[in-house]
């Protein structure tokens, strides 16, 4: 990370300072950094702030209406220690109180799509009819649920994506600015790319490199909300219960499900797990292998033929069972 160009608001000399001493005390501080240098372009873009304020990070914290009482956290966490740290070095600045910091949302069991299921939802997107109103829409919204389900991808990832991010010629989707702030790399399959070639022919023979891949027939980025409606219709035209907003399925559950099925994949395939979890983690973007490893349960009770696998393979990186929220 090249700080000298990174950071420009008024705290970049001190937020430096602070990488700087964490680095000097062992910690890689590698999505801290990130997480510090978003605050730093919000500062810097909204008044440049000079001042690190409860209010100022009460605002920056709603600034971004998807971010997760988690996340919420993660982001004070940063923030407190910084504010220790300018005041150690004579600033006046406010730590974020204790009392003040969101609480998690209830934890729930996410659901996991079983492959019928998978296919008898794929199948009714590819149903959708072409109509006036919209007449894309048939041809975006079955690549969508594609994608999120063969790559594992967040639906915010594929929402952002531009043209000139994804590369024919090689066969993969460039992720930026994810959650986390990490870039990545994500392969597409041989039919993927076939289909992503077909769609990108039909769509946008005329489009800058700079175009959302997946755009609406009002011209602009499909919203998240649009994508979610359409998929409980689909779940109600397949026969899959939905148990409402805290219980779903969710678009996110196919996400949930790709990482499934990956575990099953390879635990069918006598795959060291103790080698295939890491490349799974850095595959789904997780901040660190916890994230990761809460898949192996869920795995193993929804195929208990391999749990004897699970045990001999990796009982020992195994969590505890229960609920999470990713």
């Amino acid at each position: 990370m090249n700080n000298e160009s990174i950071f420009k608001s008024s705290f970049s000399t001190y937020i430096k300072l602070f990488i700087k001493e964490k680095h000097s005390l062992g910690y890689k501080y590698e999505s801290e950094s990130r997480r510090l240098q978003h605050f730093d372009c919000y500062c810097f873009t909204h008044g440049n702030l000079n001042k690190l304020t409860q209010q100022c990070i009460e605002n920056y914290l709603i600034s971004d209406s998807n971010r997760s009482a988690g996340t919420k956290q993660n982001i004070i966490g940063v923030l407190r220690q910084f504010a220790f740290f300018l005041i150690r070095n004579g600033q006046d600045a406010s730590v974020y109180p204790l009392e003040m910091i969101p609480k998690k949302e209830k934890l729930y069991r996410p659901y996991i799509f079983t492959h019928d299921e998978i296919k008898k939802l794929i199948s009714e997107a590819e149903h959708i009819r072409a109509n006036n109103r919209f007449p894309t829409r048939h041809q975006t919204l079955p690549l969508i649920y594609r994608t999120l389900y063969c790559c594992g991808v967040r639906i915010s990832e594929v929402l952002n994506l531009t043209i000139d991010r994804v590369d024919f010629s090689s066969g993969i989707l460039l992720l930026s600015g994810t959650k986390d702030y990490r870039d990545r790399v994500i392969p597409l399959s041989d039919e993927m790319l076939e289909r992503y070639s077909d769609y990108y022919s039909r769509t946008h023979a005329t489009s800058s490199g700079d175009t959302y891949f997946f755009r609406s027939d009002y011209d602009k980025p499909y919203s998240t909300q649009a994508i979610a409606n359409n998929f409980k219709q689909m779940l109600w035209k397949c026969g899959i219960s939905y148990g409402g907003r805290k219980k779903g399925p969710h678009l996110h559950s196919l996400r949930h499900t790709f990482s499934v099925h990956c575990l099953q994949k390879a635990m069918a395939e006598g795959r060291d797990l103790k080698e295939f979890l890491p490349i799974l983690s850095a595959y789904l973007g997780h901040k660190s292998l916890q994230g990761t490893q809460k898949y192996l349960h869920l795995t193993a009770e929804l195929y208990p033929d391999i749990l004897s696998k699970l045990d001999e393979y990796c009982g020992d990186i195994i969590p505890k069972a229960g609920d999470f929220l990713e």
